[in-house]
């Protein structure tokens, strides 16, 4: 048996089942860590008696951590190779991406407690474990047997330290040593934290030479031209002054993403987008090779010339869209081609994200143009995949019997063999010439064509791209009164200013739609009438990180939030009231991005 410092490991599992039964808690009983970690998994709602941390099948096994770490872990691994431990490696979200054991019996049981590639044991998860409580300490942490909140773990004892990227501070991943309860020894903690600061030093090096390669790079193509030249790695974004003076805050996040989609594509170099200000921009895209895999990339941007009928300038009033508004280049420029594309009935397939407004541009061109003709809607997601007979020939019937307007919805969510049949059924000729729309999600576009649908794509003359609310964020100006008089009839509400630069300030994921939901939410909390505070917008609002959460994480978030608005923005007293320490509240406000301008009364 090991040598445990005081408490011993009886005090421990008395003073844990006395905090389980009955919420006891003993100071001194327990380290303070450790008391502290069992705090956040009963505020977490962990199940002492059951053990289901969630999985993802596709692990990172190849990235820059696994790269750095690779000689480390293979090190650490001869050296226990006749041993009863196991070394492991996570991500910065406690998701196992490796873990090799030198004794079969533990190895037996860590795949018992789902401890394997794969599986998150981050707190929320599985409560105590010296991964887990690593990554919610930020720094290095032992538990020992009954330390750990779930009784299956019980008979492990095991030993974290965080891996932190020395450029910018970052958490990167967690590397930790567990063992058999009786095995445990408090040198597991040195040995992991000697482990992390290797892997940290690997780490830079790494990103010093791919970062002096992009830089090279980027000097390289900016001397051979006077374009606008933007470099984008991991952690790095450089740009020529031409490309400085041409983009704002908007078009960065236009090319963050666009440059992010063509280092993912395997074939494609050149692609065009849509500026904020309403220009169209060819990307000459090089990717740029780093020591292990890709360094990132270097864009020459091309500004196109202006073309054809499509005016770029704030249109005169009388030529907008009924019912919409929006001042934005990049939206009145959608506004104009969908306004030209229907005058001369020229079938029309549009494009964009959830939320963006597609069916209310249909509504508004037809409105204006034909309003006296029917507007004929069939949702592809009424088509069910075993009988889309009726369906379509109820298409087919409003196709080649009518030449009012007919919105084809949702195509995307089509089978193969349902599109290869509309696709026929776009193809025959009808005595009437209807104007004919197809809509579709962005996303579900390539898969569209990868699912051999170009004998229904190629029925449309033109396509025309929605952009989403982040390239076009001044619209909320406009959007925000416009919103809430749809909401508000016979009544006097309005958005103060502060709430107005929070809504300004977030990047709507969802959209107008997201916009909107937002807005009738805060609402809800103003009966009475009078004017929107920020204190009335939902916790997404409050919020300026753009990773994509999880169920949990994101009822975790709000709870923080709507703890912070009513504690008035103290963290020590929302803290308090959700039963976890200040040192928690701080981590998670900078994990989730939460930002509240000022204190709330």
């Amino acid at each position: 048996m090991a040598n445990f410092p005081l408490p011993t490991p009886h005090d421990v599992a008395r003073a844990r089942e006395r905090f389980l039964s009955a919420g006891e808690e003993a100071e001194g009983a327990v380290r303070e860590t450790i008391l502290a970690s069992w705090r956040r998994s009963r505020f977490w709602g962990v199940e002492v008696d059951r053990l289901e941390p969630p999985h993802q099948p596709d692990v990172d096994s190849d990235g820059p951590l696994m790269r750095a770490a690779r000689p480390v872990l293979e090190r650490l691994e001869r050296e226990i190779a006749d041993m009863p431990l196991s070394v492991i490696l996570t991500d910065a979200h406690a998701l196992v991406l490796h873990r090799r054991t030198g004794e079969r019996s533990l190895n037996a049981h860590l795949d018992a407690v789902s401890l394997a590639p794969g599986f998150s044991y981050a707190e929320q998860f599985v409560g105590t474990n010296g991964i887990g409580t690593a990554l919610e300490e930020r720094k290095a942490a032992h538990v020992f047997g009954h330390e750990h909140f779930s009784e299956r773990l019980q008979l492990l004892s095991c030993a974290g330290a965080p891996i932190r990227n020395l450029l910018t501070g970052r958490i990167e991943g967690v590397i930790d040593i567990t063992c058999w309860r009786d095995d445990a020894s408090p040198l597991m903690r040195v040995l992991v934290q000697e482990a992390a600061r290797d892997i940290e030093r690997r780490l830079l090096e790494q990103s010093s030479k791919r970062e002096r390669i992009l830089l090279q790079e980027f000097l390289a193509r900016c001397r051979r031209t006077k374009k606008p030249v933007l470099c984008m790695g991991d952690n790095l974004i450089i740009t020529n002054s031409s490309a400085a003076h041409l983009l704002d805050p908007n078009d960065h996040v236009i090319l963050r993403e666009t440059v992010a989609e063509l280092l993912a594509s395997r074939y494609r170099t050149d692609v065009q987008v849509n500026l904020s200000r309403g220009q169209t921009a060819k990307l000459r895209f090089h990717r740029v090779p780093g020591p292990t895999g890709t360094a990132g990339a270097v864009v020459e941007i091309d500004i196109m010339p202006r073309t054809s009928s499509f005016r770029t300038e704030t249109e005169p009033p009388d030529t907008w869209l009924p019912g919409l508004v929006g001042r934005s280049p990049a939206w009145t420029g959608v506004c104009q081609k969908v306004s030209a594309h229907c005058r001369t009935r020229t079938s029309l397939l549009l494009i964009g994200e959830p939320g963006v407004g597609k069916f209310a541009l249909v509504q508004a061109a037809h409105r204006q143009f034909f309003p006296a003709s029917c507007l004929s809607v069939f949702d592809a997601a009424a088509c069910k995949a075993d009988a889309p007979e009726e369906w379509l020939r109820e298409v087919e019937a409003w196709l080649t019997g009518t030449d009012s307007t007919v919105v084809l919805r949702h195509l995307d969510r089509l089978d193969p063999t349902a599109m290869r049949r509309l696709g026929n059924v776009l193809g025959r000729e009808g005595k009437h010439r209807p104007w004919i729309v197809g809509t579709f999600t962005t996303d579900a576009s390539a898969g569209l064509a990868s699912a051999g649908a170009d004998g229904l794509l190629c029925h449309f003359s033109a396509t025309v791209t929605v952009p989403p609310s982040r390239h076009r964020i001044a619209d909320v100006w406009d959007l925000v009164p416009a919103l809430l008089e749809r909401h508000t009839r016979g009544r006097e509400v309005g958005c103060a200013p502060e709430a107005l630069r929070i809504l300004l300030r977030c990047q709507w994921p969802g959209n107008v739609a997201q916009l909107d939901r937002a807005l009738q939410f805060a609402l809800s909390r103003r009966s009475a009438g009078g004017r929107i505070q920020p204190q009335d917008l939902p916790p997404e609002c409050h919020v300026v990180s753009r990773r994509v959460l999880t169920p949990w994480e994101s009822l975790e978030r709000d709870a923080i939030v709507t703890a912070l608005i009513e504690a008035g923005g103290n963290r020590e007293k929302a803290a308090m009231s959700l039963g976890i320490s200040r040192a928690t509240i701080y981590r998670k406000i900078n994990t989730y991005g939460i930002v509240l301008d000022a204190p709330q009364k």
